[in-house]
């Protein structure tokens, strides 16, 4: 079951957005609180607008981010392997195991 959820996320979670997304719609329809002061055919896709920018922002913007910070982090030399000086052959694979090693403490 997790090996399908993993494999399948991001059909699971676009499933999930759209069919909230006509369950409230319906329900708008079928009960509005109050009269329309614009078309919803207009907020709707105003809207789906919002989303679709914000989605498309948060993909370009926190790669960029992180690189960023980490352009930042080594100019000021911050960071655990600025401060022990450890070789490249060392440090590149102590990095990678590190930043694997803190992805899976979220998890636990």
């Amino acid at each position: 079951m997790n090996e399908y959820i993993l494999t399948n996320e991001p059909s699971i979670r676009i499933g999930f957005f759209l069919g909230v997304f006509v369950l409230v719609a319906l329900w708008e329809l079928a009960s509005p609180k109050r009269p329309l002061s614009t078309s919803k055919a207009g907020r709707w896709l105003a809207n789906i607008a919002v989303v679709a920018l914000n989605t498309l922002l948060l993909r370009l913007l926190f790669p960029a981010a992180a690189v960023g910070v980490a352009l930042f982090a080594q100019n000021h030399g911050w960071g655990l392997f600025n401060a022990i000086d450890a070789p490249l052959w060392l440090a590149l694979p102590a990095s990678v195991v590190l930043l694997d090693f803190a992805i899976w403490l979220q998890h636990v």
